[in-house]
């Protein structure tokens, strides 16, 4: 036995290894990428003519081998690559291979199968799920289809089906069979000897049909074991396989035999890696009830959705499994698309089940809204709240309560960070904290802010009580990657979870632009093949443009778009830059109105009404980007209007547009995904992207369960060489992200310039980011200048710089110090420390931090490192601990900002703090013109402070803010330019000038400022200004309502003026919505507006779900009738179901009829699950009803 295993094993490491066979896997893979219908395009790289028959020979006999393997119990790694390698071959030719091939179906389930085995169940699907209902394949292999595309209704509806036919009952066959034979015998005019004259003829059929019928009991079986958890009925559904085996072996019956061997192997290595499998029921006595009881909803509730979802990822089984120790914090490192967010819902689930609530933190606003909308789906169904804090910065008492009391919480770490500093108590039965896209380490302020986050998140005294899990597609190897996991796991025995496996393969070309025409090159191991002319040029028939199409790189870009479009692919423009985004909408218009480019919308327009309802009333009437969601192309960049683009990625989730263009907040982690994604340009800035950017950005090509392999083309339209050599070292390019400490980053960058200034030739061309860079020679002079120089602070000038370089230089210091003084006071702020104690409070806070595991890395190699940066650090915090009070710090703290930024808000106070005052005062009294006068007043004084100065200040943008604040629709009014206008509204209304406000409003409490008659601003209404700058309206109604999640501005002004409402809080609001007023003009169609009906039903669908979304348990014992031949068991399971008329009838777990329900037709639920077990009275049966719908035991009179 173990020298069979071991030649199995040595035969399947040579068919694997590079280069088999003259590289027969990378030949094959080359021919399918340009084939077409089987046919090679002309001009394209000739293939030999055996190629299809030496794949086919290849990829069934590997497929034996590992199956073989796996019967022997052989090494499980080499029979999955062993299965993934033959499932390549024979998907090769298939894929643009002949479509009449009358055994492509059969390849093709064999392909999907040996797929699945591999344990890549989505590219399974994705082969399987194109055009399958029109092969030419048997009932069994249809069968073997269904389960892989996990269509268990289907599948149980066929099973059914076939019993109630009763064309493979036992009395079925023995009449066919004697009337076979009869035929048979008539034919000869004798009885004697007809096995002589054809009796397998007659037999093999109906042995065919025998075993159809039990391929369709064993697979009713095991949907029954994943729908119960049943393990038994897994091994009795085996057993029916083998049954049925042994007579195909003996018989030759080669096509079944294939399909029973692999639906064998598929039922055990399924059931292995299902959630029943990997999720312990008890994974600890405390909580384990709770535990048991959201484990089974979840899974329940997973079964039961329209394409199944029951098992895990080989990427997933140890976060999973990890999932359930409430101790471990997990560092979760996967490819994009590997399935990280499905490891983060099960430590959800577990903290849920211990009683304590989950904060996830997303690094987007647009991606908090995409996470909520994701776990809205997954938990709502156990009862469990889910919400985001859908504004920028700051908390009203409205979004306070969401925090305390949703059981899921999503935002950014800005509104998280400014809603605990101001009340710590916020979190305190917070147990699970989800880091989504935790790589956001670096020196930009806002990686150092999060980074200072995180570290006094563990630093809490309540910190063990608190789970971290982080998630991340780009993470490094190495000593930063054991630092960055030392730090967030505490330093707690295990690693990170990682993984290369994602689920679909990636293919990297060119797409050129050579001698007129546009040709496309791929790389595939040593293999170069192109499709020759896959672009040709012409001249737009509208217009007078004479220039042929397309002219340059951009239209070379949309030419390739519309042509993979054409071919059956979805396509994601990527650009590093926002401001490529905009020209690309501009120019598809353009092009489309001269007939260039088709539209490439496939549903009715319809559909996307609500999208661009909102697109008009943001962006106005013809707006390109609207305008592009006509015809089927989604614009897409960070700085849209918020309803605006949570629309149209609500479209991009559901798959209704075919055409993505989108900016940098892809690779911040918005999950888009399409099947090929062209790489525009590969510089922002004219610096090359990053090779960390890069990999997370390529990683959305090939979607997940619709594609077997995702394409990432690059186009080139001159410089050929030169640009083909830029894009083929960005592919190669190894390196993953930096993650070393942001503050040790600006600490060394502030050093580097010190250091220069001060004449020490040692550091001169030293890189920011080099620690190593440093000698020890350096260390001591610069400790020395540090400690003794007090005018280390002030911009170090330096020899030989340009005019330029000194002002590039000034800006970049003074934006790191303001980093420096914010990390500084976050840290140390909170507290009353003495100035001779700021080294050792330093010392403490950043005790076990990713700052001092970096520095105590370095140290090794330069002595002294640590030393001098603590000392940096320290000194810095002296500075400002000598020109600032504990109040003024306190206040600081409290806004989240730095030194100089606290400083003038300190010297603006007694103005704003009145201004504030006031105009909260003209809100609550309906002063509306006052109101926005002093919010003017306000704003004039806060965006001359960075950082809340807006990026872009438009001359006329205190009309846009009037506008905004009156709340009129914004494309009604002519503004200078109504895209800088939506800019400043997105970035400097929408964030900025709100964490001004809340920043004065800190400041003031915590300094006690006296405001009036001996007041302070506790004493006043101070909570209507924010809001009303967030939402766009003085109406204190409809901004609660925006708040709340309705995306509409116009008609949530409308809904609330239109009914005279008034309320104030998240009580009062709830209470409207399921007021009799609001319940009746909802059933109107044209309510609030025409356009939005359809978006407030989906608001009250999601603000205040139903209790029928929830699912609950309810129990019957029902009385039964058994058919006369059936002996019932006590605790056995059975099935209900219903005929189209009669009373409901009682299955066993094979489909077979055993009896029914006496005298009653129920009217059973599709949504739920009913779990049935014969009683210990076997007169009856005991039902236990899971789900959403009401009333599973109603029947019909």
């Amino acid at each position: 036995m173990a020298s069979a295993i071991e030649e199995i094993e040595k035969a399947i490491q040579q068919a694997i290894a590079t280069g088999f066979r003259g590289r027969l896997l990378e030949r094959g893979l080359a021919r399918s990428m340009i084939w077409v219908d089987g046919e090679l395009p002309d001009g394209s790289p000739n293939f030999a003519p055996r190629l299809s028959y030496d794949l086919l020979s290849y990829g069934y006999s590997l497929l034996s081998l590992a199956i073989r393997l796996t019967e022997l119990n052989g090494n499980p790694e080499f029979a999955r690559a062993a299965f993934e390698k033959a499932a390549t071959a024979i998907t090769d030719v298939i894929h643009n291979g002949n479509p009449d091939d009358p055994e492509k179906g059969f390849h093709k389930v064999l392909a999907a199968s040996s797929y699945h085995l591999g344990r890549f169940s989505a590219k399974a699907f994705s082969l399987l799920n194109h055009n399958i209902e029109n092969e030419n394949l048997s009932r069994i292999e249809k069968m073997l289809s269904l389960l892989m595309l996990r269509q268990f209704a289907a599948l149980e509806t066929s099973v059914l089906a076939w019993k109630e036919s009763g064309l493979g009952s036992d009395n079925s066959l023995a009449e066919k069979i004697d009337f076979e034979i009869d035929q048979l015998n008539g034919q000869l005019e004798s009885e004697d000897r007809p096995e002589e004259y054809g009796i397998a003829s007659i037999e093999l059929p109906i042995i065919d049909l025998a075993i159809t019928d039990n391929y369709y009991s064993a697979i009713y079986e095991f949907l029954f074991a994943l729908e119960i958890g049943n393990i038994a009925l897994l091994e009795s559904a085996i057993n029916r396989i083998e049954n049925s085996l042994s007579i195909t072996t003996e018989l030759n019956m080669l096509p079944q035999w294939w399909v029973l061997r692999i639906t064998k192997y598929l039922f055990r290595d399924l059931w292995e890696s299902s959630f029943h499998t990997v999720l312990p029921v008890t994974p600890d006595q405390e909580n384990s009830e709770d535990w048991a009881l959201l484990r089974w909803l979840f899974i329940a509730s997973l079964f039961k959705r329209n394409k199944a979802e029951i098992d895990l990822w080989p990427s997933q089984l140890e976060g999973a499994r990890r999932a359930v120790n409430d101790v471990d914090d997990l560092v979760v490192s996967l490819p994009t698309s590997a399935g990280k967010t499905r490891i983060a819902e099960l430590c959800i689930l577990r903290c849920l089940s211990i009683g304590k609530r989950v904060l996830f933190i997303t690094p987007l606003r647009a991606l908090s809204a995409q996470t909520e909308a994701s776990l809205r789906k997954t938990f709502l169904p156990l009862g469990k709240s889910v919400s985001s804090l859908y504004g920028s910065i700051g908390t009203s008492d409205f979004e306070q309560n969401v925090i305390k009391s949703k059981d899921i919480v999503v935002g950014t770490p800005e509104k998280l960070d400014f809603a605990l500093r101001n009340d710590p108590s916020l979190i305190d039965d917070v147990g699970l904290v989800v880091l989504d896209e935790g790589h956001m380490i670096g020196l930009s302020e806002r990686e150092i802010s999060y980074e200072v986050q995180i570290q006094r998140l563990l630093k809490r005294d309540d910190a063990e009580q608190r789970r971290i899990v982080c998630l991340s597609a780009i993470l490094p190897d190495g000593d930063q990657l054991e630092d960055f996991v030392g730090w967030l796991r505490r330093d707690k025995e295990g690693g990170a979870i990682q993984s290369l496996w994602r689920p679909t393969d990636l293919r990297f070309g060119e797409i050129v632009w050579q001698a007129n025409t546009g040709r496309i090159n791929f790389t595939i191991g040593e293999e170069k093949p192109f499709i020759p002319n896959y672009i040709h040029p012409f001249i737009p028939p509208v217009g007078r443009r004479s220039t042929p199409f397309p002219k340059n790189k951009k239209e070379l870009t949309l030419a390739a778009t519309w042509r993979l479009v054409q071919d059956n692919h979805t396509v994601l423009i990527y650009c590093p830059e926002k401001r490529s985004v905009n020209s690309f909408a501009r120019d598809i218009i353009d092009l489309h109105k001269r007939e260039a480019l088709d539209s490439v919308l496939s549903v009715p327009l319809q559909q996307l009404d609500l999208a661009i309802v909102l697109g008009d009333e943001w962006l106005g009437d013809g707006h390109p980007i609207v305008e592009c969601l006509k015809i089927g192309v989604a614009v897409h960049h960070g700085a849209l209007p918020t309803p605006f683009r949570k629309e149209m990625e609500k479209l991009l989730r559901e798959g209704i547009l075919k055409v993505t263009v989108s900016s940098p907040t892809l690779a911040q982690g918005l999950n888009l995904s399409a099947t090929a994604v062209i790489v525009y340009s590969l510089t922002r800035n004219k610096n090359i992207i990053d090779a960390s950017e890069f990999k997370n950005v390529i990683g959305r090509a090939g979607r997940a369960f619709v594609d077997t392999h995702g394409l990432v083309l690059y186009p080139i339209f001159e410089r050929h060489d030169w640009f083909r050599t830029q894009w083929r070292r960005l592919v190669e390019d190894t390196k993953a992200r930096n993650m070393e400490s942001g503050l040790a980053l600006l600490v060394i960058t502030l050093v580097s310039r010190i250091a220069q200034s001060i004449g020490n030739s040692d550091i001169n061309g030293l890189l920011e980011s080099d620690i190593n860079g440093l000698l020890e020679s350096d260390i001591n002079g610069l400790l020395e200048y540090v400690l003794n120089n007090t005018q280390a602070w002030g911009f170090p000038n330096v020899a030989n710089e340009t005019t330029e370089q000194i002002k590039a230089q000034k800006i970049a210091w003074d934006k790191h110090i303001v980093s420096l003084d914010t990390a500084l006071l976050s840290m140390l702020g909170e507290e009353d420390v003495s100035i001779i104690d700021i080294p050792n409070a330093l010392d403490a806070i950043l005790h076990s931090s990713l700052w001092q595991r970096s520095l105590n890395r370095h140290d090794e190699e330069k002595k002294g490192l640590k030393g001098l940066f603590d000392s940096v650090l320290a000194q810095r915090a002296k500075y400002i601990w000598n020109v600032t009070t504990t109040f003024q710090r306190k206040g600081y703290f409290l806004a989240g900002v730095g030194l100089d930024t606290g400083q003038r808000l300190d010297a603006i106070s007694p103005q704003a703090n009145v201004l504030l005052v006031n105009a909260n005062g003209y809100i609550s009294a309906n002063e509306q013109q006052l109101a926005i006068a002093r919010i003017i007043q306000l704003a004039e004084l806060v965006f001359d402070i960075a950082p809340f100065t807006p990026r872009n200040l438009p001359d006329d943008w205190r009309e846009i803010l009037a506008v905004w604040l009156r709340g009129e629709i914004l494309t009604e009014h002519e503004f200078n330019d109504i895209n800088e206008a939506l800019m400043f509204i997105e970035d400097g209304l929408i964030y900025r000038l709100p964490w001004g406000l809340e920043a004065i409003r800190v400041r003031a409490q915590a300094n006690e400022d006296v405001i009036g008659d001996s007041a302070t601003i506790d004493d006043y209404e101070v909570g209507l200004v924010v809001p009303a700058i967030e939402n766009g309206t003085l109406n204190r109604s409809a901004a609660l309502l925006m708040q709340a999640g309705f995306n509409s501005r116009k008609a949530a002004i409308h809904a609330v003026s239109s009914t005279n409402a008034s309320f104030t809080t998240g009580v009062q609001l709830k209470a409207w919505l399921n007021s009799v007023e609001v319940f009746d003009l909802a059933i109107e169609p044209d309510w609030p507006t025409p356009e939005t009906s359809n978006l407030w039903r989906d608001f009250i669908k999601e603000y205040d779900p139903k209790p029928e979304t929830t699912w609950k348990l309810a129990n019957s014992i029902i009385s039964v009738v058994w058919i006369n031949n059936y002996n019932p068991v006590a605790g056995r399971f059975v099935k209900l179901h219903n005929l189209k008329k009669g009373n409901t009838l009682i299955l066993g777990s094979d489909g077979e009829l055993i009896g029914s329900i006496a005298n009653y037709r129920y009217k059973l639920l599709d949504g739920g699950i009913y779990r049935s077990s014969i009683h210990s009275d076997t007169s009856y049966i005991d039902v236990r009803y899971w789900g959403a719908e009401g009333s599973p035991f109603d029947y019909h009179v």
